[in-house]
């Protein structure tokens, strides 16, 4: 899906549990194991042999970072040299690293590419694709990547994210091609964008042929289903990859790379999309004839060099630069032109990760004019006040207690359903609805809430729909949620730390950490989660207006796009009946919602109908149908052994239960 999100600290959508290599500096190739491929050159001059080198530069879901700006904060990224914290980042600087390299390895020798997921991922590029009427006339990112000089561009999954009328506004300003072999425009049979790219440099007065080829994760096909079912389909990268790089081959190519959009290949991955994997960057460069270099993205690692054992008879290199326009991939590949061949010296192909936080921004770039007109656009645009809040509301445990701030999302899409389908079919049947806590660090504060407040709480390009399910099918999709929790010991605290620092969010799941954004809380009806339980046996007493749920009742589920169309592996929902689905923002509709109501109160919409146990205390029976957990009927419930003391700064009155902490649950530590 959603790899790769509009805000910031949000754990990513396709992460591989760890990467080997990571943080090498410089790392030279071992031994080629059979003489290199070669292709007719004319004779070095005055010399019988000579080696020179190719240097490939490479970038990858940048995201939108144009400038070094985190829209959300409204204020520079801070500097760092802390993992994907890292920082200054932007195409920006960027465009520093390769005027340096160009100008140090010489122009005319300097290949560079970029990866995909590009124009997708801040609200800059938010703007240029959906209200474009606010920016300049080029596509942002389209821009940028002209001034930097890039010589082709990969296609990754949030391409999509816009429809293809964006995207093919995107290839349209790009000056470099836009690549991706294996999508494949239905009507057509053949690729949507140009599939490859032969380029031509000169390298120590030689013409080099470069042949690049380029394919993405078949995921997008389920993540965006609705902008490219029946309009394109994605084949299997791997095939494709052999195809054209032995067509590339044999058209004269003295060296071929490979662009992925995908991770290394992961261990007993699941199918995600006509039995191919999300992931399978090894696969490729260990089964594709002819490739030298293989550059892969996707999956946010900051993964300079992985080397393994090509299929061609010598070591092929794999590289991953850092995300967000963190870093360049710099391949220094060296080039024999013995006997009028040129051919790759396997053995010393050598890569080198530069990073935008070594160096400062090119002023050139910085001061195009189009690019800070859109730049301050976007400033304005973030920073205007939508409603007031009544009190501060924050995500901080979100993953752990229904709060306020999810409970706002919850609402709107739940009464966007209900209206939509008010006098239909599915009218009078109950809508309820999914949220997921995507940042650990989004809040409304008190007072003033700026559109980036909202956008930095839903971080996706998301859209809403509606779908049937039965009282089962909540219950099934409820226990898959609840693998996002580490079982404890019975009695134990919850910590809301990932399980990876001591805590039991985050947990491992068939052998893959479950992501934030993949666990889901379900507004509507009440339920406990109990965590000292195995996976499958944690959720109790799931009920709706005080009573049980029984299996063969119906809801209509308010559920984001991704989540509909397969992403996070979700049961039922693929193939659910579709209430309604007008495909309209959800971002844009909690603005539209907060600028209505003017005035965002938790009283207006907070109703806590979840907690965490280890346990297995479940809600009281209710005196009334729909009493809400803050009446006096749950008070004992919930201060069951524990004294009640006032003073405690994260102790509230069950009476309080607007505010953004609420009531400690029993035992838990919650």
């Amino acid at each position: 899906m959603y790899d790769n999100p509009l805000g910031r600290n949000v754990s990513r959508r396709a992460v591989l549990a760890g990467t080997l290599g990571a943080g090498l500096a410089m790392t030279a190739v071992g031994n080629s194991l059979a003489a290199p491929s070669t292709s007719p050159a004319p004779a070095a001059s005055g010399s019988a042999a000579n080696t020179s080198v190719l240097t490939v530069l490479a970038t990858t879901d940048i995201h939108g970072h144009v400038f070094n700006w985190d829209y959300f904060a409204d204020a520079p990224f801070n500097p760092s040299t802390t993992g994907s914290d890292s920082a200054p980042l932007g195409v920006s600087r960027i465009a520093t690293i390769a005027k340096q390299v160009r100008a140090d390895k010489g122009a005319d020798s300097v290949v560079m590419l970029d990866n995909g997921d590009t124009i997708q991922g801040t609200p800059l590029t938010y703007l240029s694709a959906k209200q474009p009427e606010k920016l300049g006339s080029t596509e942002v990112m389209a821009r940028a990547l002209n001034l930097v000089g890039y010589d082709a561009a990969n296609i990754g999954n949030h391409e999509f994210n816009y429809g293809l009328t964006e995207l093919k506004r995107y290839q349209a300003d790009l000056k470099a091609p836009l690549l991706c072999a294996n999508v494949i425009d239905v009507k057509t049979g053949q690729p949507l964008t140009q599939g490859t790219v032969m380029l031509t440099k000169t390298v120590d007065g030689h013409q080099v042929k470069i042949g690049v080829v380029a394919v993405t994760t078949p995921g997008s096909m389920v993540w965006d289903k609705a902008n490219l079912a029946g309009k394109v389909d994605i084949v299997d990268p791997v095939k494709t990859a052999a195809e054209y790089s032995v067509k590339l081959r044999k058209a004269g190519a003295d060296v071929v790379i490979v662009l992925i959009h995908a991770g290394l290949t992961e261990e007993q991955a699941s199918p995600i999309y006509q039995g191919l994997p999300e992931n399978n960057a090894t696969a490729l460069a260990t089964s594709v004839p002819e490739v030298d270099l293989v550059v892969i993205g996707h999956t946010h690692q900051d993964n300079p060099v992985e080397i393994v054992d090509g299929v061609s008879g010598h070591k092929v290199v794999i590289t991953q630069p850092d995300y967000w326009a963190r870093s360049v991939s710099q391949v220094t590949v060296p080039l024999d032109f013995s006997n009028g061949k040129i051919s790759v010296r396997h053995d010393q192909v050598a890569v080198k990760p530069l990073y935008t936080r070594d160096v400062e921004e090119d002023k050139e770039f910085a001061a195009d004019a189009e690019l800070q007109a859109d730049h301050q656009a976007t400033v304005t645009y973030v920073n205007s006040v939508v409603a007031t809040s009544t009190t501060k509301l924050t995500t901080e445990r979100s993953m752990v207690e229904d709060t306020p701030i999810l409970d706002f999302i919850g609402k709107v899409e739940a009464d966007t359903v209900a209206k939509a389908i008010k006098g239909g079919k599915y009218d009078g049947i109950p809508v309820i609805a999914q949220v997921s806590p995507f940042s650990r660090t989004a809040a409304f504060p008190q007072g003033d809430v700026k559109i980036k407040d909202i956008a930095g709480l839903y971080v996706f390009d998301n859209t809403l729909a509606g779908i049937l399910v039965t009282g089962k099918q909540l219950k099934d999709y409820l226990e898959y949620s609840a693998k996002y929790f580490k079982q404890v010991a019975k009695g134990a605290t919850v910590n809301p730390a990932p399980a990876s620092e001591g805590g039991v969010t985050q947990a491992d799941y068939q052998g893959k950490p479950v992501w934030d954004y993949n666990y889901d809380a379900v507004t509507g009806v009440k339920y406990s989660i109990d965590i000292s339980q195995p996976v499958g046996k944690r959720v109790l007493d799931l009920s709706w207006r005080g009573k049980a749920v029984t299996d063969d009742q119906k809801f209509v589920l308010a559920i984001n796009n991704y989540r509909m169309s397969g992403g996070g592996g979700y049961p039922h929902v693929t193939q659910a009946p579709v209430v309604w689905d007008e495909i309209l923002e959800i971002r844009q509709l909690l603005i539209d919602t907060a600028s209505t109501m003017k005035t965002i109160d938790p009283k207006d919409f907070f109703d806590r109908n979840w907690f965490i146990t280890t346990t297995g205390e479940t809600w009281p029976a209710a005196d009334d149908p729909g009493t809400k957990p803050g009446d006096d009927n749950h008070a004992d419930h919930r201060d069951i052994g524990r004294d009640h003391d006032d003073s405690r700064p994260d102790r509230v009155s069950p009476k309080q239960d607007s505010g953004d902490h609420p009531t400690l649950l029993p035992t838990t530590g919650v």
